[in-house]
């Protein structure tokens, strides 16, 4: 019997599964594909991979702005993937290494429960001491007539298309819509964006800011409410959407990106069998992570809360270090996300919004890039640095939209996992000339003490 059996080999269950390794415990892995789940397969790095060929057509477009002589030029998008491709195969084939490596056992197959310890995987069956349920999620399609029309696609189509198409709506205004619609506008192709509200979750300042600046860019919105029906067009295909006015329209496109949702993938897993609490949101879990099957445990995206591939990562070491006998606990209120569009977004803690209707004290404070060394000599000088402290200076919340926020955001999370202060910023040296600066400006601007704002 092993002592902990993970059903998913994605970001939680392969990392999970390591740290088991590393505590000295008999760990399995189930995993009815390849290894490193929708990440590292046909989502964060195939995307990331398309999001720096974006960054380079963008900078080749001003190639004369650096001394170098202005040519045309063409997308080779064959290559484009290959190159994607290519990068997601070495990365899959790493943690296939790394497992291989811990001598960690991986069983491909769908799994199901046969009882409380054991999993049966065809005609195999696996028995566990604990399980741990890190299934992940899939595209969601909503119930809109056309939505099965050819041509109407979820991402993973999207990225394993071969050409491009000349124009493309994005259904959906959270990550994935953005980020696709960002990339895929570099790249040449007419972009529609239609939805209800632009990120949502994200604090108000930040769609608002990045709506303009992706338009300037080319990209179409259409927001206001969801799109209503799909239709063959003599021309392609037609999505509907209604008007503020209370009216309907509609854009003619060639693809059509279903980007509106993800939903939890464990109906195959026979939950029922054994009695786990689920419902069509997610399985139900304690602040442990354990089910109603206090043995059992679920992590990651089958929750239904948020979907990120590092929280997956983080929920599932926290419950093999308490298996371990070293307790740990995730600060919900400390965790970072990143949308990997121009410039780049990225927030931690506490939205504006949130502090108000709480009915909070808090300061706020922002610096523009447009002020700070190292973006002017990048050329990318749009956005900022938005910071939210509590009366104490505590930090409790950091929201960048800007050239490197993903990288940036990691101050910001230290800080607020540490419950640092204002205080604790100002006294860090920053080096110079970084973007990193720009986080130290906002942080000193909470108390009208950023030395490049007026």
């Amino acid at each position: 019997m092993k002592d902990i059996l993970f059903i998913g080999g994605g970001p939680a269950g392969y990392a999970g599964a390591i740290r088991a390794k590393q505590r000295g415990l008999d760990v399995a892995v189930i995993e009815k594909d390849r290894l490193g789940g929708t990440c590292l397969n046909r989502g964060c790095i195939p995307t990331k991979t398309l999001f720096k060929n974006a960054e380079v057509i963008r900078d080749f477009k001003q190639a004369a702005h650096y001394g170098l002589p202005q040519t045309d030029f063409s997308l080779d998008y064959g290559q484009v993937k290959k190159r994607k491709d290519e990068i997601t195969e070495q990365l899959v084939s790493g943690v296939e290494h790394l497992m291989d490596r811990h001598k960690i056992e991986t069983i491909i197959g769908t799994g199901r429960f046969k009882d409380e310890h054991t999993v049966i995987v065809g005609d195999r069956e696996i028995q566990a001491k604990h399980i741990v349920i890190a299934t992940g999620s899939a595209p969601a399609l909503p119930n809109v007539p056309g939505i099965d029309l050819p041509g109407v696609i979820t991402s993973d189509e999207l990225l394993e298309l071969e050409e491009l198409p000349q124009r493309m709506a994005v259904c959906g205004t959270g990550v994935i819509g953005l980020e696709f619609a960002s990339i895929f506008n570099e790249f040449g192709v007419e972009i529609h964006v239609i939805g209800s509200v632009l990120l949502r979750r994200d604090d108000s300042d930040i769609p608002k800011r990045l709506q303009a600046f992706m338009r300037r860019q080319g990209v179409k919105f259409h927001l206001g409410a969801r799109f209503s029906r799909i239709e063959e067009h003599e021309d392609g295909l037609a999505v509907y959407f209604p008007t503020k006015k209370g009216g309907e329209d509609f854009v003619v496109v060639d693809k059509v990106l279903i980007a509106s949702g993800r939903r939890q993938v464990f109906e195959e897993l026979e939950l029922d069998k054994v009695g786990i609490i689920h419902d069509a949101k997610g399985i139900k879990v304690n602040e442990k992570l354990q089910t109603n099957i206090e043995h059992i445990y679920a992590c990651g995206d089958v929750l239904g809360r948020v979907q990120l591939a590092h929280l997956a990562t983080a929920e599932a070491i926290s419950i093999v270090e308490t298996l371990s006998g070293n307790p740990q606990s995730i600060n919900y209120d400390a965790v970072p996300s990143c949308t990997f569009v121009h410039p780049e977004l990225a927030s931690v803690g506490f939205t504006e919004d949130r502090l108000k209707e709480e009915g909070r004290a808090y300061k706020v404070s922002r610096f523009n890039f447009i002020a700070n060394g190292k973006a002017l000599s990048m050329d990318q000088t749009d956005g900022f640095v938005k910071v939210l402290a509590d009366e104490n200076n505590r930090l409790l919340g950091v929201h960048i939209l800007g050239p490197g926020a993903s990288d940036l955001i990691a101050e910001g999370t230290l800080a607020l996992q540490n419950e640092l202060t204002a205080e604790n910023i100002m006294d860090t040296i920053h080096a110079h000339p970084t973007l990193a600066e720009a986080f130290w400006e906002a942080v000193c601007a909470l108390d009208s003490l950023a030395i490049h704002q007026l």
